[in-house]
């Protein structure tokens, strides 16, 4: 198979150092998130953003730990679409940036967010070796059907609620279970776009052995968001929309990822 080019070990490393920072920093603080490179309000919003880099933080794990390219093309298209609609964020929203109260941080997230889809664009193999199927012994067979109608829900809801998030953030807050601004909302939109490229992937992938890190990466990107929604619920105002649909959608959806996760690793054992 074809190797993995060297400077892409580089680019997941930096990935997993600051997406695993973002984690602690707004999850762990998120009362903290006003002093992030913009400032992120309220702290649901940190919450949610914070929760989402975990899901960053596994692609940058297996970027900077896999050897060979045809074992991570699962999270390529994703990984565009997130820094696509990241990039978009930031230069939109450029002037509401901690230029005055977090130079530091303001100045590493642009530059991450610039820099890194520039990279992983000009270093990604494109070569017929690099398209090739994996090897028959790596196989494990196609996708089931039932995980096929799960990711097409899945890619539909989330590219909706996405769209609305970064195309109309205004009408999106009367929505939401809290209320949001518009540039967290916009960023917020960028975990979304992953989520429906990931389930985009796995919808028409030929075989599970090539999608099941993507499936692996929807579950903890599900089940973090539902407990997240658990730790939030008490502190969420029950007059606004969807307090309860947002919960529910996140738990329903990694029960069936989960499922259909055991589901196809027993089809192939």
């Amino acid at each position: 198979m074809l190797l993995k080019p060297r400077s892409i070990t580089f680019i997941g490393i930096i990935q997993v150092l600051l997406a695993a920072t973002f984690v602690i920093w707004l999850v762990l603080f998120p009362s903290k998130g006003v002093d992030f490179a913009w400032a992120i309000t309220p702290t649901n919003s940190a919450i949610f953003i914070g929760v989402g880099f975990m899901a960053r933080t596994f692609i940058g794990f297996f970027l900077a730990r896999e050897k060979f390219w045809p074992k991570l093309r699962w999270q390529v298209a994703g990984n565009y679409a997130f820094l696509l609609v990241i990039f978009l964020a930031t230069y939109w929203h450029i002037d509401q940036m901690n230029w005055k109260t977090n130079l530091l941080m303001a100045h590493i997230w642009v530059i991450a967010y610039t820099v890194e889809p520039i990279m992983l664009f000009l270093l990604e193999p494109r070569t017929l070796e690099a398209k090739a199927a994996l090897p028959v012994e790596l196989r494990r067979g196609p996708i089931l059907a039932g995980l096929k109608n799960v990711m097409a829900v899945g890619m539909i809801v989330s590219l909706t609620i996405g769209s609305l998030a970064f195309i109309n953030p205004k009408f999106f807050d009367t929505r939401w279970p809290w209320s949001l601004d518009p540039f967290d909302a916009r960023i917020m939109a960028a975990f979304l776009a992953l989520a429906a490229v990931w389930c985009l992937t796995v919808y028409f992938a030929q075989d599970w052995a090539e999608v099941r890190l993507a499936v692996a990466g929807l579950i903890l990107y599900t089940v973090s968001n539902f407990i997240a929604w658990l730790y939030m619920l008490p502190q969420l105002d029950m007059a606004r929309k969807n307090v309860y649909t947002y919960g529910i959608a996140f738990g329903l959806f990694a029960v069936l990822l989960v499922y259909y996760f055991w589901k196809q690793e027993r089809v192939h054992l």
